[in-house]
């Protein structure tokens, strides 16, 4: 399984294109505010690569992540890349770029809960109590399998409804990432009132956000992989990442260390991902 480390991180032959080349990024819900870091991450890869790379956000509408993947995987996407929590049939389907956009922080999991149900969940001492909070998950997102193969009590639904389920009490928690609730709940203050984010448990299994492009696409596979890769060489990804606004947080608001840890295993990580050096890994 070492074989990607070999393959992928030394030194890459690549010969930046005689002429620029044009990335069109696909964001879930066309949501370019949450999605910031990685936008911007993609950015920087471009940068680093050279040669002039420009970049624009395509009109995905409503469509939800897993249309959108496989409407990449097929030929069929009104974009070049896109970015997602990996499993084996990503994996297998598409190209994915192996360098952790979050460094792992994808796969520490914390709850937003409601001002109704935050005694439930703080209350949690083992994994058999937290088995019995209904937490939910995306349709559609690796993490929703993941939960439930660990015995979990999953709801799935669409990104948005699932804040209002939270608030409205159908379902006691909601699965984010570290990086990801106090935005979140904070742009939701004014018409829910109700969300706030548990202090007190942190799920947590090996898991990131990747970029993904299709398989043909090997010219933007190289510039992109070249491009994290000089960042990482330079210093500018870590400088990225431990200075965006959204990453800071985690790190002054989440409190990881102080949280009750529940380890559990992800089932669907693919091998080679797993293989991948401790370096891109935040901890390790």
């Amino acid at each position: 399984m070492r074989k990607i480390s070999a393959a992928l991180f030394a030194a890459t032959l690549f010969v930046t294109p005689a002429q620029a080349v044009e990335f069109l990024v696909g964001v879930e819900r066309g949501d370019t505010g949450q999605s910031d870091y990685e936008v911007g991450l993609i950015k920087l890869a471009l940068e680093k690569a050279g040669g002039g790379h420009t970049m624009k956000i395509a009109d995905t509408g409503d469509t939800n992540q897993s249309r959108m993947l496989e409407m990449l995987s097929t030929g069929d996407a009104d974009f070049h890349v896109t970015f997602s929590g990996i499993d084996q049939e990503r994996f297998d389907k598409l190209a994915t770029v192996p360098v952790p956009m979050q460094r792992g922080l994808l796969g520490h999991r914390i709850l937003i809960v409601s001002e109704d149900s935050k005694d439930a969940v703080g209350a949690v001492k083992t994994m058999d109590d937290l088995q019995q909070i209904s937490i939910g998950s995306g349709t559609g997102w690796p993490d929703t399998e993941i939960l439930e193969k660990a015995g979990f009590k999953v709801e799935s639904s669409k990104y948005e409804n699932l804040f209002k389920m939270v608030d409205g009490g159908r379902i006691q928690g909601y699965a984010r990432g570290v990086a990801e609730p106090y935005s979140e709940v904070e742009a939701r203050q004014g018409e829910m009132k109700n969300l706030t984010i548990d202090e007190h448990v942190m799920i947590v299994y090996p898991f990131d956000m990747f970029l993904f492009l299709n398989k043909g696409d090997t010219e933007r596979y190289d510039i992109l992989l070249t491009g994290l890769k000089n960042a990482y060489e330079d210093g500018s990804f870590l400088d990225y990442f431990e200075n965006h606004p959204r990453i800071k947080k985690v790190f002054e608001q989440a409190k990881i260390d102080d949280r009750l840890r529940f380890e559990i295993d992800n089932p669907l990580l693919p091998g080679e991902i797993a293989a991948i050096p401790d370096q891109y890994w935040h901890g390790r």
